[in-house]
């Protein structure tokens, strides 16, 4: 062999030992392409499942109540109780959802509500408690100079700086007390004789809660 064919020789060797060299960077750039990002780790905010809302408690409305326009909440539904008894206004009936922690307890709701008189009512409201498909339901029932907040109530006894004094008005209120939906408030204030009146359908309307 000359020296001429060996050098071709080694010239043709190292040629294809680049190409070979070539094909493998490239196959290796290729799989770097198609090579998919690693997916996000599951954090435990994201694996939690969304807590589900709590189901509405239904009630059927008496016939001759007129309903509202959905007031903002905490109010879940309000109805005017026609005038009876020789009386000018209708009674109101609001019905209330504070949550199921500790803003719906029924001591410091009915407190509320008995503030909304002078006197200290609430020591001699009357009082019965009965159960509606396994739900307790605890009744207050008073009468007195009820003050009709006309600006929002403040301070610690949540009570409005201007009000509109009313003579001989009753609150008959509820609360129903569920096992899993929190504590509901049923609520009915209004001039004395139409209030007793509609007393038969506000306990109608609590024994439909479902």
């Amino acid at each position: 062999m000359t020296a001429q064919t060996g050098r071709t020789t080694h010239r043709a060797g190292a040629l294809r030992a680049g190409a070979r060299a070539l094909l493998f960077a490239g196959a290796l750039a290729v799989a770097g392409c198609s090579k998919q990002p690693p997916e996000p780790e599951k954090t435990a905010a994201s694996a939690e499942a969304p807590s589900a809302a709590v189901a509405p408690l239904l009630w059927d409305v008496p016939p001759t109540w007129n309903a509202l326009p959905t007031p903002k909440a905490p109010k879940k539904a309000t109805y005017k109780v026609p005038p009876a008894g020789g009386d000018k206004e209708e009674a109101e009936v609001n019905v209330v959802f504070f949550g199921t922690g500790a803003e719906g307890d029924p001591d410091k709701r009915f407190k509320e509500m008995f503030g909304q008189f002078d006197g200290d009512v609430g020591a001699t409201a009357a009082r019965e408690s009965f159960e509606v498909r396994g739900m307790k339901v605890e009744v207050v029932d008073t009468m007195g100079t009820f003050k009709m907040g006309l600006t929002p109530p403040v301070g610690p006894k949540k009570q409005a700086p201007v009000a509109m004094v009313k003579q001989g008005h009753r609150l008959y209120a509820a609360v129903v007390k569920t096992p899993d939906r929190g504590n509901w408030f049923f609520r009915m204030t209004g001039p004395d004789a139409t209030v007793q009146a509609a007393r038969s359908a506000f306990r109608g309307m609590l024994e439909t809660v479902k």
